[in-house]
């Protein structure tokens, strides 16, 4: 135990970066180089590490990391004050999603890194020949060159006139680049806020679904592209806007059942206008495309195959469909282009068509130095595509658990993945995923009762000495409190508490005036369950505060998850919302303050 408590006296560090991290985007991803160290400090070689919500696998390929651990793992074990005794570990893996067990069996199937360099450099030749002319288009100067990304513009509609603007040309200025809240209409020369106009819809028939559909009217409206090495960007022209438009033709010609969108919370009837299957969420270009490229990838070998379908996934979501970007950061001469949010299925006015091939190119190399890290690895990582509420192994004989349970109704894992599983052709079964959610018709109570299931099968296949560490998220105390009854109806006692330190927080983390960072990590155990003690929890907040200081800079969100923490250690109901407590905090740090200058 000794060891252990030495590992929880300081916070762990979790870098979003890295190989593995680089490899794949996926709703809260933690670095498995981080906690392969907790897994190699409390594990001996050759024993088995359980996680009950493996998403992408982070805990699976961490426990393969403790063979040839990384000069990251050293320089974090050493921070750490531990030392641990590096080997190889098993693993098992639950995940009820398709794309998080997808990705972790891909990525640790022991390719060899110079088999997937080569298949990946055969893949990208030969689209680029049967592919790239797609994106071909005319330079400012007439010459052919290739299309790197072109940003699409929705178009509006004036109130007072009802005539049609581009958003792009009317509404946003470059070198300095700017939104502007106000359009002056070019027709009627009135000005009008951007939230008071409503936007344009055209009539179409649907190459897939062969129907006449009405969507938001897009159009092309900058083009960035390059020729013979050397980059370039223009306006949008008439043929950019024809060829668009004769690509568009060709979607009837593909033999694609159309896949249709099961929208949830994410679902807004603003942005999502006219979107209710797949393809819908890409222009024509780039569906084509990415339709073409995964057939094609069918020609490889298994792990080949799998490794090729993984890398377009991975570009997928983030970069493939309307939900890529622009932003305006300050002083910028021109927009800068980003991927989709994390966790939402957010469109905005100027979505992105990026060249998709040339992506996978830049996008190969951390798959290439994941596989490169794995491949020698002996350890056995059992991933298993089901739900956890009824484990697959015997009464005591897991050696350690680490896992990151869904965290209430923060994130709708099934509904944010289906972009990339309805690829796979297997959505994840929402009936078995543990989350609050009113389109599936599941309240705190159902979350509670699927999350004391997978706690209670925890207990069982857990060993009598052994623990589980457990990363939770949660900005609301009914959240909390469904977790703690969770674990302590299990007959599971949190030992010590601990924070997992995202270098880098989520985009809903970032955003939320209630999100909290730096998630509590949890050691559980076997043991005796401790008795509440009695203590103010507006003195907890005070104790942390003080222990804190004074500085310029106060992290709100900090000290909420340490307040968590120590209510959970102590076996004390969190009782405060995170929006709440930021109030609380903020009223009781003015004390601190006022008396200590009062003193």
């Amino acid at each position: 135990m000794n060891d252990i408590k030495t590992l929880f006296e300081r916070p762990l560090p979790s870098a979003r970066s890295g190989a593995f991290f680089n490899t794949f985007s996926y709703p809260t991803k933690i670095s498995p180089e981080s906690i392969a160290v907790y897994i190699a400090a409390t594990t001996k070689p050759g024993e088995t590490v359980l996680d009950t919500f493996g998403g992408s696998g982070s805990t699976g390929i961490a426990a393969l990391l403790c063979e040839n651990p990384t000069d990251c793992m050293k320089e974090l074990a050493g921070e750490l004050g531990i030392d641990p005794i590096w080997g190889p570990r098993n693993a098992i893996g639950y995940e009820i999603g398709t794309y998080g067990s997808f990705a972790a069996k891909t990525i640790s199937n022991r390719l060899k890194a110079s088999e997937f360099k080569k298949g990946v450099a055969d893949f990208v030749e030969k689209e680029k020949e049967q592919l790239m002319y797609y994106y071909s288009a005319l330079d400012s100067d007439g010459a052919i060159g290739i299309i790197r990304y072109i940003i699409w513009s929705e178009v509006l509609l004036c109130p007072h006139c009802g005539g049609e603007i581009s958003f792009f040309e009317r509404g946003t200025k470059r070198n300095p680049v700017k939104f502007e809240k106000k359009i002056i209409c070019p027709h009627c020369k009135r000005k009008t806020s951007v939230d008071e106009m409503k936007f344009q819809t055209e009539e179409y028939i649907d190459g897939l679904t062969g129907k006449l559909t009405t969507r938001k009217k897009r159009l092309p409206a900058w083009v960035y592209g390059t020729t013979n090495g050397k980059n370039w960007d223009r306006p949008a022209t008439t043929e950019d806007i024809q060829k668009a438009a004769a690509i568009e033709k060709e979607m009837e010609d593909l033999e694609d059942a159309p896949k249709e969108i099961q929208w949830g919370e994410l679902h807004r009837n603003g942005y999502h206008f006219g979107i209710s299957y797949l393809h819908q969420f890409y222009t024509p270009r780039n569906y084509l495309i990415m339709r073409k490229l995964w057939d094609d990838a069918e020609t490889y070998t298994p792990k080949v195959k799998d490794a090729l379908r993984l890398l377009l996934l991975s570009y997928n979501a983030s970069h493939c469909t309307l939900m890529t970007r622009v932003v305006a950061k300050k002083n910028a001469k021109d927009f800068v282009l980003t991927g989709a949010q994390s966790g939402v299925l957010y469109i905005s006015k100027l979505p992105v068509e990026k060249n998709i091939i040339l992506g996978l190119e830049r996008k190969s190399k951390p798959f290439y130095e994941a596989y490169k890290l794995l491949e020698n690895c002996t350890g056995d990582f059992l991933v298993k595509n089901k739900s956890s509420e009824a484990l697959d192994e015997k009464d005591n004989t897991i050696d350690f658990v680490f896992t990151d349970p869904p965290f209430g109704d923060f994130i709708p894992y099934a509904e944010v993945n289906q972009i990339n599983e309805l690829w796979l052709e297997k959505p994840t079964e929402r009936e078995k995923e543990i989350i609050i959610s009113a389109s599936q018709n599941k309240g705190i109570g159902d979350y509670q009762a699927m999350l004391s299931k997978v706690f209670s099968e925890i207990k069982r296949v857990l060993k009598d000495s052994s623990y589980a560490a457990v990363v939770f998220h949660a900005a609301k105390a009914e959240i909390w409190t469904a977790f703690e009854d969770s674990v302590s109806k299990a007959g599971l006692n949190i030992e010590l508490t601990n924070i997992l330190d995202k270098k880098q927080a989520s985009f809903k983390q970032v955003v939320s005036e209630s999100s909290v960072q730096r998630d509590p990590l949890l050691l559980l155990s076997k043991g005796t369950q401790k008795v509440s003690v009695f203590e103010n929890e507006e003195e907890i907040m005070e104790r942390i505060i003080l222990s804190m200081g004074d500085g310029n800079i106060f992290d709100e969100r900090k000290a909420y998850s340490l307040y968590v923490n120590e209510c959970l250690r102590k076996n004390i109901h969190v009782t405060y919302d995170a929006k709440d407590a930021y109030v609380l905090i903020r009223q009781l740090r003015k004390g601190v303050m006022d008396a200590a200058l009062q003193g």
